[in-house]
This record gives structure tokens, C-alpha cells and sequence, in this order.
């Protein structure tokens, strides 16, 4: 149970990340950081380590 809460609290900030990432178009290494930090928490929701 407590496993699903952070899996959804995760797919939770993956999708603010991605929807902030594409407000900011201008400014790519603000695209890229973010780019990374969604790389690490799609991993992490896959379950993949």
C-alpha cells in the first residue's frame, strides 16, 4: 500500500516537472536539468534500479 502512495507521489512530480519544463521553452539549460531529473524519476517509477 504505503509502495502505490510513493509511486503516485512520484508520477505526481514527473508530471510537474514535464509541464514546467514545456512553459519555459526559452531557456534550454533549464530544459536540460529538467530533462535529467524526469530521466532519474521514470527510472524510479518503473521500478527500475
Amino acid at each position: 500500500m504505503l509502495k502505490f502512495v510513493y509511486l503516485a507521489i512520484v508520477a505526481f512530480v514527473l508530471v510537474l516537472i514535464t509541464v514546467n519544463m514545456f512553459r519555459k521553452k526559452n531557456n534550454f539549460f533549464f530544459q536540460l536539468d529538467a530533462a535529467i531529473v524526469m530521466v532519474t524519476l521514470l527510472l524510479r517509477l518503473l521500478l527500475i534500479k
